[in-house]
């Protein structure tokens, strides 16, 4: 099935039950994914997702939102332009960001579970391009890329972040380096 919703077109030509269906697909994959490093109680939450247009294929395994896109699940925040995002019969398998209005970069903002003190790390990530393997919790970010983790800034050309293991591996350009802030450790 192939469904495209556009600006162009009145979104009252699909019937309530077409874009009931739509949502409903998309919080059941993103539902079932795997997340470890978020908060257990936001895979409990609806997923709530905004954009000037969504193309759903579900044949293909995919949807595409482009337009100010702003995707919400409890803790998790993600903005870009455009989202693409692959599943299958188990789920979400990948969600790629492009672009978005913070400084032309897509952002993405996640609460880890909290620790001893009861407070949760924010994660924060800005790239050209966020690609999340949702379930192998690996984060490839590339293009004027950004990490803070745990307080802790990367910047660089690309990014990798394994989530699960919390391994962040930074990787400049030609002609830039990449740089880390550290903060000290407050114990």
């Amino acid at each position: 099935m192939l469904l495209s919703i556009q600006n162009t077109h009145s979104a009252s030509s699909l019937s309530h039950m077409q874009r009931f269906s739509i949502c409903l697909l998309a919080l059941a994959a993103w539902m079932s994914s795997p997340l470890t490093w978020a908060l257990d109680s936001d895979r409990k939450q609806p997923i709530e997702i905004t954009a000037d247009s969504v193309e759903l294929n579900e044949g293909e395994g995919f949807s595409t939102y482009s337009g100010n896109v702003l995707i919400v699940q409890g803790s998790m925040t993600i903005e870009a332009n455009k989202v693409k995002i692959t599943f299958n019969d188990d789920g979400i398998e990948t969600m790629v960001a492009t672009e978005g209005n913070n400084d032309g970069l897509a952002y993405m903002q996640q609460e880890s579970e909290p620790l001893g003190d009861g407070k949760g790390d924010i994660m924060e990530a800005w790239g050209k391009s966020i690609d999340y393997q949702l379930n192998t919790e690996f984060l490839t970010l590339l293009g004027s890329a950004k990490l803070i983790q745990k307080g802790n800034l990367f910047s660089g050309h690309k990014i990798l972040f394994n989530m699960s293991t919390e391994n962040v591996k930074a990787i400049g350009s030609n002609n830039k380096q990449v740089k880390m802030i550290f903060l000290p450790n407050s114990n």
